[in-house]
């Protein structure tokens, strides 16, 4: 595997023995001659042997995908970048196989936007050589004549039941990027009519998209019908965001939500209803996630473990109504959840009723932080965290911090990595120790999915644009719980909102956070760019004791893509002060 930091592209997956692991990886390359490496160039996927035993040439992994012919995989779909974002080399072929996940029996996987079959054999078996891969592209028809290469997808989970598929997809708003949530029933078409690829290849039916823009239920604020001037903090329903899978049965979709102020967490969501059910809910951004096998626990990854974005999240129980605007700050390339490529994620292990009270889960990984340590701060989690199927391990990967994220001109000196030959990237398994192993072999049965509070999408159709997530006007706005708060929401006349401000007198959406104060936030234009202009004076009481501000009168400024340029906001919990991450850093 190469040194660099896209040594493992993407993953990992269990395969259904519990006893095999798949995985994404780049190698080092070969020096016997050009024709040896030619078959281990760009990503390929390999199974790994967790149980300490060997394959019949005697190493502990097997790669699938090198070495398979021309011919079976012509059509496959390409990798037209790496998982950082680099262009694939100029002549090269390199396939889209990111996210590698079996189908039931282990003779399939998704891999990336493609499949990957080996027929009647099963990958880890000695018959499976590469002579007998074939790879087939997805394709998601999005014309309503057929033709042309179909939709772009990302991000592809398949369901438990092997034959459902959920992806997101991202679309143009604007000067705004969304994206959307959908799922759809795998078929494979051996002779298709149209469209391209023109060649055996998986395509999509019944398809949904997870997004609702009928019912005012569905955004996160809206107008009282009963009481006019009155403004209503919904609480989450079909919160998705970017789709991060499925639970265990294959009934119900696992998403992202924003349910208070400065903060991403995950819910799981049912496909009937749309109701939404809260997982995590500690200070921070949550992402990568899969539920066990039996939906009795979860691993999710988390950035809880440090404190970079508590200057702006640590304050719980506000709602994300200056969010409209500011949300940025968290997806920041330099400033959120991240620092450039560096993720600052753990795997925290958490029960099926989520974050609650003091309950806030099991970082799996604890320890005492020692350089090279599973705990190491320098190494951060990956996606995906994966489960074995009888429930007593999760495999996941970790990235070490690189350059140009340390060294240099950046404060942060970058750490010597400890792996063999200098490695940036290492796969990971905790075994959970406690665990009574669950029976393997537990099938989903198959049924039709439908989402009556989606949108059925026919081909051809533009992707739904959303309800705007607050009307414009002055309004007054109760606690669920009790308080209230007076709002002001400005739009420009294209839609978009330009200025929310908010005073608080004891808020509480939960009866536990009460939130006192003002906070407001504008997008202005200074010097000729869009700037951000943050406005904080809050007071929090009750589970948390604190404040939030800005320095003043200016406020804190920030660019519209989250990046501090003026002034700060300093959050205060208890004798705690948290301050936005150097610079670099």
């Amino acid at each position: 595997m190469t040194a660099a930091d896209d040594g493992i592209v993407e993953g990992p997956a269990f395969m259904g023995d519990a006893r095999h692991v798949l995985l994404t990886i780049q190698f080092a390359g070969s020096a016997k001659s050009p024709e040896t490496t030619a078959i281990y160039d760009g990503p390929q996927v390999v199974a790994i042997k967790t149980d300490g035993s060997v394959f019949a040439n005697g190493d502990a992994w097997k790669c699938i995908t090198c070495g398979v012919p021309a011919d079976a995989r012509r059509y496959a779909n390409p990798a037209t970048t790496n998982e950082h974002g680099r262009s694939v080399p100029p002549g090269a072929e390199w396939l889209s196989l990111d996210h590698p996940q079996p189908f039931p029996g282990d003779r399939k996987m998704i891999a990336g936007t493609n499949v990957v079959d080996c027929g009647p054999y099963k990958f880890t078996d000695d018959r499976c050589t590469a002579d007998r891969i074939k790879i087939y592209p997805i394709r998601w028809n999005a014309t309503a004549d057929g033709s042309g290469p179909g939709g772009s997808m990302r991000e592809l989970r398949l369901n438990p039941d092997g034959e459902h598929l959920m992806w997101s997809h991202m679309n143009a708003t604007g000067a705004d990027i969304d994206q959307h949530g959908l799922i759809g029933k795998l078929r494979f078409v051996s002779a298709p009519r149209n469209g391209l690829p023109n060649a055996p290849r998986y395509e999509l039916d019944d398809v949904w998209i997870l997004t609702n823009t009928a019912s005012s239920e569905f955004v996160p604020f809206r107008t009282d019908p009963k009481r006019p001037g009155y403004l209503i903090h919904n609480p989450p329903r079909g919160a998705i965001g970017e789709a991060r899978g499925w639970t265990r049965d294959g009934k119900n979709a696992v998403g992202m939500g924003m349910p208070e102020s400065g903060n991403v967490d995950m819910f799981v969501t049912n496909l009937q209803s749309g109701q939404s059910r809260q997982l995590t809910s500690a200070p921070g951004y949550a992402d990568p996630i899969l539920m066990s096998p039996d939906d009795k626990w979860l691993v999710v990854f988390d950035n809880r473990t440090v404190d970079r974005h508590m200057y702006y999240g640590a304050m719980q129980g506000i709602p994300p109504l200056t969010d409209e605007i500011t949300r940025m700050v968290m997806l920041s390339a330099r400033y959120g959840y991240r620092n450039g490529m560096r993720r600052f994620f753990q795997p925290i292990l958490i029960d099926r009723w989520g974050d609650r009270g003091n309950y806030l889960g099991q970082q799996l990984n604890e320890g005492d932080g020692s350089a090279g340590s599973p705990s190491d701060p320098n190494w951060n989690a990956r996606a995906d965290p994966a489960w074995s199927p009888d429930g007593t391990h999760v495999v996941y990967w970790q990235a070490l911090v690189t350059s140009p994220d340390c060294g240099g001109p950046n404060p942060l000196p970058c750490p010597t990595s400890t792996e063999p030959g200098g490695r940036h990237t290492r796969l990971m398994i905790a075994h959970l120790t406690d665990r009574k192993p669950l029976p393997l072999g537990q099938k989903v049965v198959p049924a039709a999915l439908q989402v009556p509070w989606g949108i059925r999408y026919q081909a051809g159709d533009a992707m739904p644009r959303r309800q705007p997530s607050a009307p414009a006007g002055k309004f007054t706005m109760l606690g669920r719980r009790g308080g209230k708060a007076l709002v002001e929401i400005r739009k420009a006349p294209n839609g978009r909102i330009t200025y929310v401000s908010a005073k608080y007198m004891k808020y509480t959406d939960d009866g536990l956070h009460f939130i006192d104060g003002s906070e407001s936030a504008e997008l202005a234009i200074i010097d000729h760019s869009p700037r951000i202009i943050w406005h904080s004076d809050l007071r929090s009481s009750g589970a948390q004791n604190g404040t939030k501000k800005t320095s003043e009168p200016g406020g804190f400024i920030i660019s519209p893509l989250g990046e501090p340029l003026q002034g700060d906001l300093i959050t205060k919990i208890g004798d705690k002060a948290y301050h936005r991450p150097r610079r670099g850093t």
